[in-house]
């Protein structure tokens, strides 16, 4: 079985294609985006009591 019409890639043909494949292959060598890094390397600020109080609220069967 053959794949679909949409399933085949292409030759990068427009100027902006080839820069969008080059950004890919730059980006799969250098690893993720230093912002995505970042983001995902600094501690978590948020408190999680505030949330369990709902929770167990709610489990008490207390409403709103």
């Amino acid at each position: 079985m053959t794949k679909h019409l949409a399933d085949h890639r292409s030759a990068p043909d427009t100027p902006r294609k080839k820069h969008f494949w080059a950004m890919g292959r730059r980006d799969e060598s250098a690893g993720p985006h230093p912002a995505i890094r970042a983001l995902s390397q600094r501690a978590q600020s948020r408190s999680d009591a505030p949330r369990l109080r709902h929770y167990l609220r709610i489990e008490r069967g207390e409403t709103a």
